[in-house]
């Protein structure tokens, strides 16, 4: 992974380092080597660093990370935000790093690792284009599976194109749509939507889209930090795209709290894991 010793000279020593074959695993006080045979990919960051690609590192943290974590971090990979870093902000506008047809095919041969189980368990939730963290929270508070503390609906498309004109000319982006149910679940909660002007104009959409046949409702922050409230929201959602009654059993609330929970660490109002 580094091929020469200046650059190291500059890196925090011990680095750790991974190597694919075992008789490779020689420490010394400037390397610690740990043996994967699955090996991996590796992108270049500079000429003689470089780091494991987006897939490799989702799989590599697979076995440590519990299933909310490895969630989050799938679909801030699959997303176009990136968490708050040392205390900074929740940065937007990002690229794809990866997909989740690029995550199958890099299990390719990896039958066995650790983690394996978890990651194609993170394959069935796992849904393009999430824009924001709480999109994403609230995105598997719905569609996971009421034994993991979700709601189990089906998967809506996120931030796809609804169109509203007949020429197909004008669209809106929903943040969360059941296209083939004509609903619509729009996210306003934090800055994005504290100004005046993006307020007039969330409004102004949510009355083209009911214009045009969709059913729309709205989920704010209240609704993720409290139970009560995601429920109300669920039990509405339920309603409008034709699905049975929500489960209100003690057992079934106490295991989506503690979902909202997990999902919830990255704010930082809530105890972080470890």
């Amino acid at each position: 992974m580094l091929s020469s010793v200046p650059p190291l000279l500059e890196l925090n020593s011990p680095l750790e380092v991974l190597v694919n074959n075992s008789a490779r695993r020689a420490c010394s006080s400037l390397v610690r080597a740990h043996y994967w045979k699955w090996g991996g990919i590796y992108l270049p960051l500079e000429n003689n660093v470089f780091v494991a690609s987006p897939e490799d590192t989702f799989l590599q943290l697979a076995h440590d990370f519990d299933f909310p974590e490895l969630l989050l971090l799938g679909y801030e990979l699959c997303g176009s935000y990136r968490f708050p870093v040392f205390g900074g902000e929740t940065s937007y506008g990002r690229s794809v790093c990866m997909t989740a047809e690029s995550l199958q095919r890099a299990l390719d041969g990896r039958e066995g690792m650790h983690g394996i189980k978890r990651v194609r368990l993170t394959l069935r939730y796992l849904l393009l284009n999430p824009a924001s963290p709480m999109e994403t929270v609230l995105v598997l508070m719905l569609i996971l599976p009421p034994r993991l503390g979700g709601y189990g609906f089906p998967a809506p498309e996120l931030n796809m194109r609804c169109y509203v004109d007949e020429c197909g000319i004008t669209y809106y982006i929903p943040d969360l749509w059941w296209r083939y149910r004509n609903v619509v679940l729009e996210y306003f909660g934090g800055r994005d939507h504290t100004e005046l002007h993006d307020m007039v104009s969330d409004n102004l959409r949510r009355n083209d889209l009911l214009d045009k046949g969709q059913q729309v409702l709205v989920a704010v922050h209240e609704h993720l930090i409290s139970g009560a409230s995601m429920d109300h929201l669920a039990t509405q959602l339920s309603h409008q795209l034709g699905l049975g009654e929500i489960d209100m059993t003690r057992e079934a609330r106490e295991r989506r709290r503690e979902l909202r929970t997990r999902l919830l660490r990255w704010e930082g109002r809530l105890p972080r894991r470890g």
